[in-house]
């Protein structure tokens, strides 16, 4: 299986002084199925994304996208 690496690495902040790069779509869906937010619709849609991209159905750049809009709305992207 191939990772799936995104154009570019995404930092996140955990625990107000943790960061945390997420550089493929598998790192993303480890990071998202310990989610510390709330699992709302971003949530469902960047598992969802980086789930395909991972089985080769959508693009590593999409699911990048709907990672970093997933964080942002969480308030965890640095």
């Amino acid at each position: 299986m191939s990772y799936k690496s995104f154009p570019n690495p995404i930092r996140i902040i955990i625990r107000s002084s943790q960061e945390l790069i997420i550089a493929t779509a598998w790192d993303a869906v480890e990071f998202l199925r310990n989610w510390p937010a709330c699992r709302d619709r971003a949530y469902r849609r960047a598992l969802q994304h980086c789930l395909d991209a991972l089985d080769g159905i959508t693009s590593p750049k999409k699911a990048h996208a709907a990672f970093a809009d997933a964080a942002r709305q969480a308030g965890i992207l640095a």
